[in-house]
């Protein structure tokens, strides 16, 4: 009977014990470190667990209580001196009371002590990491590689000096770990990118601190890629594009690679309408020769580049019809080539007007034997642009209604899909057109959702805006003949709606889109007196930063106004920080300015 009692007697001591633990770690959780304070001072009178010192600990140094805090520290590690955490703590309580020499000394204690093992090492690190004495935390990794040097502390390193402010020695840090283990490149790359965004704010100062110390490593291991291809990347990311084509084409150079990294940055470029750089990376493919994979489809894309770089004029039409007939004669009519045929029926379409060939090309090109099921489906969708281009808008239907049934969850699919909806949406039938979109929005191609949404939030905006649907309709009508290069009735649909409708909410989107069809006519006062009117009438829009930024490009690439030019980039620079348009205002505007660039 008196085992029972004292059995009975023993477990609700230990029930209670743990309750005021689980009391008092409640009140450190919370932020009431008093109240957890005089807890953990009950409980810790004959002994302290493991579990309740460190709340314990934390507490007294929260509220700066550092003498009781270190002689607690002290207690545990009189019967735990093997465990250097807790003469870390009273490193820390000795140094945040203000007892610089004798904190130091106790730290020399805890060097002598290290036998630079990775996970004591970090531990112990980790103590003064908390506790934001990252100095101290440098010195435990400094000593522990003077014991063991086998062992590469370089990311704990880096975010120290990160904490500390010392980017120097932080990229240092992070390169010596890609020098001493490439495998963590990737890693290494989300970091220094976290450095550069610097929470969105790119700053010029910190990519070429990060570009100096990467161009050494290029230097010094010239044999290896990783640096190569990261100051690749940080060109591509800063917008460098000269320079990260001139570093790709030198890298393959020096390794003999089998022309990937190049032909990948060039459709990157193609991607970002960089035409002209992209033409050099195409060209340095071309130049290797018909042996190359990538071959044909750097002439594709020469091709296609060329065409939004040399088709201002009539004679500029005729050099690269004269190119496509040249380059298709090389490569001959087949499965690899259909591609380029599509290509060239679009050229023929779009550019030149002559739908007949475009027609008779793709005609060809979907009947050639072995052809791809995408590229057939490529040559579909081209195929009922044609079609809609004649006006033959139950044919476009057919087409794009095969692709999306045969494509249905590839992003294809989805391009078809939404050029269906788009007709329905020229056709008048919002609300068909819109149940689509809202399904487009969740697709995994970023162009097809973009678009989807742009052409949602229009008709969501102004459709059954007032008692009469005539203006949406109309400008939904002349949004088909924008399309189809009927200039003129477009623009006569437009003004209509101006005329009949003044004040409108669809005013700015028509000024946007007249704007567009001037300088596809080359009648560029034209085109910059509709961003005007945007401009002085319609700044509370959403189109306002598209409208100075399209205005800066009108005065820099086809006026050679630089003066007007860098006044529009400054604009969006002051007033539109967030515009996606923004960064690259930046850069243009500091290269317009004459600012020394270190390339």
């Amino acid at each position: 009977m008196r085992i029972i009692f004292f059995f009975f007697l023993f477990t609700t001591t230990v029930f209670a014990q743990n309750n005021k633990q689980q009391l008092a770690y409640q009140y450190y959780y919370s932020g009431d470190y008093e109240k957890a304070i005089i807890i953990y001072k009950e409980i810790s009178k004959k002994s302290i667990s493991v579990n309740s010192y460190n709340p314990y600990f934390n507490s007294l140094l929260k509220l700066e209580k550092f003498i009781a805090a270190e002689k607690l520290a002290k207690r545990m590690f009189s019967k735990n001196s093997k465990n250097l955490n807790y003469q870390a703590d009273i490193v820390v309580c000795q140094f945040k009371k203000g007892n610089i020499k004798l904190s130091n000394y106790n730290l020399s204690k805890i060097h002598k002590k290290l036998s630079g093992n990775k996970s004591q090492t970090i531990r112990i690190a980790n103590v003064f990491l908390r506790h934001k004495m990252y100095s101290k935390a440098i010195e435990i990794y400094d000593v522990a590689n003077n014991i063991n040097n086998e062992i590469d502390f370089g990311l704990q390193r880096a975010q120290l000096y990160s904490f500390l402010g010392d980017d120097k020695n932080m990229i240092i840090q992070y390169l010596k770990v890609v020098e001493n283990n490439p495998l963590k490149k990737q890693f290494v790359f989300s970091s220094i990118q976290k450095f550069l965004d610097n929470n969105g704010i790119k700053n010029i100062e910190s990519y070429n601190l990060v570009k100096k110390y990467l161009v050494q490593y290029v230097n010094k291991y010239s044999k290896r890629t990783e640096f190569s291809e990261m100051l690749i990347w940080l060109f591509m990311q800063n917008q460098k594009y000269n320079l990260a084509l001139s570093q790709a084409i030198a890298l393959d150079r020096r390794t003999n690679n089998d022309l990937l990294r190049v032909y990948n940055i060039a459709e990157s470029l193609l991607d970002k309408k960089k035409f002209l750089i992209a033409i050099i990376g195409l060209d340095y493919i071309i130049d290797k020769g018909k042996s190359s994979n990538y071959y044909i489809d750097a002439q594709i894309n020469k091709l296609y580049a060329l065409t939004f770089t040399n088709s201002k004029n009539k004679l500029g039409l005729e050099k690269i019809k004269k190119k496509y007939i040249e380059v298709i004669s090389e490569l001959g009519k087949n499965k690899n080539t259909v591609i380029l045929l599509s290509n060239f029926a679009h050229f023929h379409a779009f550019y030149l007007n002559d739908l007949k060939s475009a027609n008779d090309i793709l005609e060809e090109a979907m009947l050639l034997p072995g052809i791809d099921l995408l590229d057939l489906a490529m040559c579909k969708i081209e195929f009922a642009d044609i079609k809609l281009l004649s006006n033959q808008v139950w044919d476009a239907l057919l087409y794009y209604s095969q692709v999306e049934k045969d494509f249905k969850e590839n992003p294809i699919g989805h391009k078809a899909k939404f050029k269906r909806a788009k007709i329905a949406y020229y056709q008048g039938d919002f609300s068909w057109a819109q149940a689509q979109l809202d399904v487009l929005k969740a697709s995994t191609s970023k162009l097809v959702a973009n678009d989807a949404m742009e052409l949602s939030l229009l008709i969501s905006d102004n459709y059954d805006l007032d008692t009469t649907e005539l203006p949406m309709l109309s400008f939904a009508r002349a949004d088909l003949a924008f399309f189809q290069n009927n200039f003129d009735l477009s623009l006569s649909i437009y003004d209509s709606i101006l005329n009949n409708f003044p004040s409108h909410q669809l005013s700015d989107e028509i000024y946007y889109r007249k704007s567009h069809i001037f300088k596809s006519m080359n009648q560029l006062d034209s085109s910059i007196s509709m961003l005007m009117n945007i401009i002085n009438e319609y700044d509370y829009e959403i189109l306002i930063d598209d409208a100075l930024f399209d205005l800066a490009k009108i005065y820099d690439f086809r006026l050679s106004n630089i003066s007007e030019a860098m006044k529009y980039y400054e604009k969006i620079i002051l007033e539109f920080p967030g515009s996606i348009y923004a960064s690259e205002c930046r850069n243009r505007y500091r290269f317009l300015r004459g600012d020394k660039i270190q390339n």
